[in-house]
């Protein structure tokens, strides 16, 4: 699996919309859509942003990215 799954695994387990999270995170919604189809990669600051709005580490997406 990519981090774009992952984080969308990540995101439906907690109930959030795509725009939520994006908003949540800090982020356009245009480039969370990027991110979440590959077209995009989020740099080590993007992701920070997106493991708080979580409410995890950074870590565990990049261990779902490669797990899955």
């Amino acid at each position: 699996m990519n981090v774009g799954q992952a984080i969308i695994n990540l995101r439906k387990e907690r109930h959030l919309s795509q725009e939520q999270l994006a908003f949540d995170s800090g982020i356009s919604r245009h480039f969370m859509y990027r991110i979440e189809n590959n077209l995009a990669s989020p740099t080590v600051k993007t992701l920070e942003k997106l493991a708080e709005a979580l409410a995890i580490l950074p870590s565990k997406i990049l261990s779902d990215a490669e797990v899955l």
